[in-house]
């Protein structure tokens, strides 16, 4: 009989074994929980996704081969794959649910770009009209290959157009704690996740229209 188990304790095995192979048989309900983020995957099927309190990212192939693929990820935490395949990170923000655990977690704060085939680490964004980014927390892109990140400690969202060539498309008081972003298949509709945990602070989804030329306008709580 299958074992059943959920994706905090399967992702759980992952970072407490280091690289190992796992099949259905071998499954076993992890006693430990890690605080597991950015999820991406690949065109052959690989998943990244990372470890904010042991700073690592991780990497679990489509033939069930798990291992480490970076250590020291300087608080990685939301991820995507650009058009190139090259893996893109948000890096170096402070983590409260982290210290609820008992473990300080802080960084560098940036978003980088890892070449998966060489591990070459090249710094995309990390200051804005030369003030140092607070946050960096998640990250997506469209079609045309232009990155959008949150800065959830800078309350606001930006878009990346090339390396150092930084846009901010929503700050205060449009956007209080921007924290999930996703842009649709259609590159129609931009969704920010808001998680103010502050007294009357903003928790929604909201929803703009994605403008041609990468603004926004027109939000909605979706």
């Amino acid at each position: 009989m299958k074992r059943l188990i959920n994706l905090a304790q399967f992702l759980t095995v992952i970072t407490l074994a280091g690289t190992v192979s796992i099949t259905a048989q071998d499954l076993q309900v992890a006693t430990a929980v890690s605080l597991l983020e950015g999820p991406t995957v690949d065109r052959e099927g690989t998943v990244y996704f990372t470890d904010i309190i042991t700073q690592r990212i991780m990497k679990f192939t489509a033939g069930g081969v798990l291992s480490v693929y970076r250590e020291h990820s300087n608080a990685a935490n939301g991820m995507v794959l650009d058009l190139q395949g090259r893996l893109i990170v948000c890096e170096g923000s402070h983590s409260a649910t982290a210290e609820r655990y008992g473990v300080k977690v802080s960084g560098k704060p940036r978003v980088t770009r890892i070449d998966l085939k060489t591990g070459k680490v090249e710094t995309l964004a990390e200051t804005y009209e030369g003030k140092p980014l607070v946050g960096p927390n998640d990250v997506s892109i469209d079609t045309k290959g232009r990155l959008y990140f949150t800065d959830f400690g800078g309350g606001a969202v930006y878009r990346i157009d090339g390396p150092g060539k930084l846009v901010r498309i929503l700050a205060a008081p449009e956007i209080q704690r921007p924290n999930g972003i996703q842009i649709s298949p259609d590159d129609k509709t931009l969704y920010v996740i808001e998680a103010n945990g502050a007294e009357g602070g903003a928790r929604m989804i909201r929803a703009y229209d994605l403008l041609p030329e990468g603004t926004v306008r027109s939000m909605r709580v979706f």
